[in-house]
């Protein structure tokens, strides 16, 4: 699952996706506290994005998603820094197999280079194996860039929702996208 990075100076190191470990915890951590304070500055206050962070992403919080079934968590790689990671999980339905993106992040430095889209098709090539009809993923209503991304990856506008974050409510915009039509590779 490896390709060659290309930017406006030509092809660089190889990136590819993997499962998370346990020892790609702290970095998890990491990534995710830069790419929310560059994400979320305007639209987050700073206490609320700390206190969400210091939560969610404690590795012992997070150490759930690794290795447990009805959860998918990869990494993605350049050289051999993780500069990205994305995390699925089955989403409880009566009777259509659903899954849901919780966490789709990538260094700022490395945005653009399509590593998100690489971790997003492993993850999706994962749903279908697994027999997940339905992936959905919430985003910020004003996160355009984040919106527009999942858009060219086939992901469609179901709703609106509100959402308590700390001391304020964020309206989040919820998508959602048939797994029809993704190949299962095993």
């Amino acid at each position: 699952m490896d390709e060659d990075v290309v930017n406006e100076f030509g092809p660089t190191k190889q990136h590819l996706v993997r499962p998370a470990t346990q020892a790609d915890l702290p970095q998890i951590a990491h990534i995710a506290r830069l790419t929310w304070d560059a994400t979320y500055n305007k639209t987050i206050a700073p206490e609320n994005r700390q206190e969400f962070l210091a939560r969610a992403y404690k590795p012992e919080n997070l150490a759930d998603g690794i290795d447990r079934l009805g959860h998918w968590f990869f990494v993605g790689e350049v050289g051999k820094d993780v500069v990205g990671f994305g995390h699925f999980l089955r989403r409880y339905h009566p009777n259509r197999p659903r899954a849901e993106l919780v966490r789709l992040y990538v260094l700022p430095g490395y945005q653009s280079m399509g590593i998100g889209t690489l971790i997003l098709k492993t993850g999706f090539t994962a749903l279908a194996e697994a027999g997940i009809e339905q992936c959905f993923v919430s985003v910020q209503a004003t996160n355009t860039a984040a919106r527009k991304f999942y858009e060219r990856h086939g992901f469609s506008f179901h709703r609106n929702h509100g959402q308590f974050l700390g001391t304020q409510i964020i309206t989040l915009a919820e998508y959602v996208r048939a797994m029809d039509g993704v190949e299962a590779t095993r």
